[in-house]
């Protein structure tokens, strides 16, 4: 068992040792870095070191930012997900999930998270624009949203807008587009989400006029990202308009796009159950 010894700097590393003393570490170190581990390695490595790193991946304070981006075949992450949250006891400010996820989910931790601030839902293909509108409704300290191939629509940005007022970095990707022009979602987006500081919409049938309603929509957009929107005409006016107001203006290259989504190795999660 390790201990919570009183310790300096000069008792975790001396000149004369090779590698710090993990054992006799401070605990606001101890925290630091178990806090930067992802999700997975806290629950299968860094809670097995000691008693002590044990107690520490309880503290509630440990569980503010959760990060399942990865799969699994045979083990249920849903439950390992719901797990983190119950361990945030209400602590969790910023989740993002990849590859798996249900509307049940959503809502579990839509109803044990009211300080969340970050959600970012990728891949999620169980999960719908209906269930995500209904988790919302319980997240109004929410500042970002960030969802690709989920399928929502008009309304469910209308919800969106209207329960999250401290919306501030909003991105989408839809996981179909059919060849016809549509400017729904850019309307809904520029008539409820008029706070927004970061917009990326990429790979959707927005045409000029779509963008056109959220340039004056959204008058304090800095950010914008439309980049793979092939219905937009950048050539004219509009486009030179997108320059002088938008400082950070993306709409050609996707490379180092949030939607270049990558597949992370996967994690033995056995000991958990």
């Amino acid at each position: 068992m390790c201990s919570i010894a009183s310790t300096s700097a000069a008792d975790v590393y001396s000149p004369m040792k090779k590698s710090p003393n993990w054992l006799v570490m401070p605990h606001d170190v101890m925290v630091d870095i178990i806090q930067r581990l992802p999700t997975l390695e806290i629950f299968n490595s860094a809670r097995k070191v000691c008693r002590t790193w044990q107690r520490i991946c309880k503290d509630p304070a440990m569980w503010k930012v959760i990060h399942m981006n990865t799969r699994y075949d045979g083990y249920d992450l849903e439950i390992l997900t719901k797990h983190a949250v119950n361990l945030s006891c209400g602590e969790l400010i910023d989740i993002s999930i990849e590859y798996f996820g249900s509307n049940d989910l959503l809502n579990y931790i839509a109803l044990r998270s009211s300080n969340l601030k970050c959600l970012s839902l990728t891949n999620c293909f169980h999960m719908t624009g209906s269930g995500l509108s209904q988790a919302v409704r319980k997240l109004a300290r929410l500042e970002k949203l960030h969802i690709c191939l989920i399928d929502i629509n008009e309304g469910d940005i209308e919800v969106i807008g209207k329960n999250c007022p401290q919306l501030k970095s909003f991105k989408m990707c839809k996981p179909f587009r059919g060849r016809f022009k549509c400017d729904y979602h850019a309307f809904a987006i520029a008539y409820y989400m008029p706070q927004l500081s970061h917009l990326e919409l990429f790979d959707i049938e927005m045409t000029n006029d779509g963008l056109e309603a959220i340039l004056y929509g959204c008058p304090h957009l800095p950010s914008l990202d439309v980049r793979m929107c092939d219905n937009l005409d950048l050539g004219g006016n509009l486009g030179k308009l997108c320059m002088e107001r938008i400082k950070d203006f993306k709409h050609n290259s996707t490379q180092n796009s949030w939607f270049d989504v990558q597949i992370y190795d996967y994690a033995d999660v056995d000991a958990f159950y």
